[in-house]
């Protein structure tokens, strides 16, 4: 009877283990066939990204229009994905669809916007008036007593502002509201004559770029100021200076927080550090730059082409790195870098986009004045801000 036990009990972890076994080799079926199907998911997916990254498109239809009351002086800017429109006597902030959201009376000329984060500031060059706003409404206002000359805005608010009387450059600081935090002279004779100037994502560091001919020889410096606690401890709170012989360095500009590009007659100069900047990359330029544009993560020229294009675009990285190569014919007004990261080319009556492989996706001619262009969610998605319409379109 024992032994009839033993055997019955041998016989059950028999089954037991044979029971195990299948169980391992069924869940290693399983799990073999749910990496199949994920490797097919993937890679379909990568196809058909592949696909549509490399796709032209040669038409489009539009799924809504809005229509709109517009001058000749306007002008549009994006700003976090809606619509800002500028003309002489104010400015309109609406979503795509026309709703308002903020509207800023003014008195301008030629106004001129600056915008970083969740800001914009708006001014006139050689006017006396400075506006500040954000997505909502406006935060602040400044009158200077002299003639503004250059603005420049930080992700948070703070205004820098660079003004002039009688020979005289005059730096101030500001924040939101228009309080002003810092103020400082710039003389002619001993620091040269500025040329442009930029703020940190952050507000604490500023850079600017001065032309220098009082020895006779033409020279540019560009100087780092901290307004931090690292620069509470430098003379006039400049913590690195850099001076550039037979060079003129007219623009410069913050492409994030660490990163500042200077853009020279013969070279690009990238400058990098938290605190006190150092030049990391310099770029010779072997032909005359036309055009510059920018924003958070790259840079572009536009050159004149030497042969069979009218014109060259050189697209870098933040690093200085060339990345894309672009040859085109178009006359160009503008080129703009498209939230999705594609380049658009626009001209008074046309546009051309290039995907970030320098393929051209799409290009068009249009009866009206083409303003902007702004890409939508998806691959094909994008709204023509046309004269007097907002389309909302879709590519095929």
């Amino acid at each position: 009877m024992a032994t009839t036990q033993k055997h019955n009990l041998r016989a059950v972890e028999i089954d037991r283990e044979n029971l195990d076994k299948k169980l391992r080799a069924h869940r290693r079926k399983v799990a073999v066939l749910v990496i199949f199907v994920l490797l097919l998911l993937a890679a379909a997916a990568i196809v058909t990204y592949i696909y549509y990254e490399n796709k032209i498109y040669s038409s489009y239809d539009v799924v809504s229009s809005t229509e709109r009351s517009d001058t000749s002086a306007s002008d549009f800017t994006e700003f976090q994905g809606k619509l800002l429109k500028c003309t002489n006597d104010g400015a309109v902030y609406t979503d795509l669809e026309g709703n308002l959201i903020w509207n800023q009376t003014y008195e301008m000329d030629h106004p001129v916007v600056q915008k970083c984060g969740n800001y914009v500031v708006i001014y006139e060059l050689n006017g006396t008036q400075v506006y500040i706003l954000d997505t909502v409404n406006l935060q602040g206002s400044i009158h200077t007593t002299m003639p503004v000359q250059k603005v420049s805005i930080a992700a948070q608010g703070t205004v820098a502002i660079l003004m002039e009387n009688e020979g005289t450059s005059y730096l101030q600081l500001y924040d939101k509201t228009g309080g002003q935090l810092a103020s400082g002279e710039l003389h002619v004779q001993n620091s040269g004559y500025p040329l442009d100037l930029a703020l940190s994502e952050n507000g604490e560091k500023l850079a600017v770029s001065m032309l220098d001919i009082n020895d006779g020889s033409v020279k540019t410096v560009i100087a780092f100021y901290n307004f931090g606690a690292v620069g509470q401890n430098s003379i006039d709170k400049i913590v690195s200076s850099y001076t550039y012989a037979d060079i003129v360095i007219p623009q410069i500009r913050y492409l994030s927080e660490d990163t500042m590009v200077a853009f020279g007659d013969d070279r690009v100069i990238l400058f990098t550090g938290a605190q006190k900047p150092a030049e990391e990359t310099s770029i010779e330029l072997k032909d005359e730059v036309k055009s510059i544009f920018y924003d958070e993560t790259h840079f572009g020229l536009i050159y004149d082409a030497a042969g069979g294009k009218n014109h060259r675009l050189d697209y870098y990285d933040i690093s200085g790195k060339q990345i894309m190569n672009i040859a085109f014919d178009s006359d160009y007004t503008d080129v703009e870098v498209l939230a999705n990261g594609e380049l658009c080319i626009l001209g008074e009556n046309s546009c051309e986009i290039f995907n970030r492989r320098g393929i051209r996706k799409f290009q068009s001619d249009f009866q009206e004045h083409v303003y902007l262009i702004l890409s939508g969610r998806m691959q094909t998605d994008y709204t023509f801000i046309l004269e007097g319409e907002t389309q909302k379109v879709k590519l095929r």
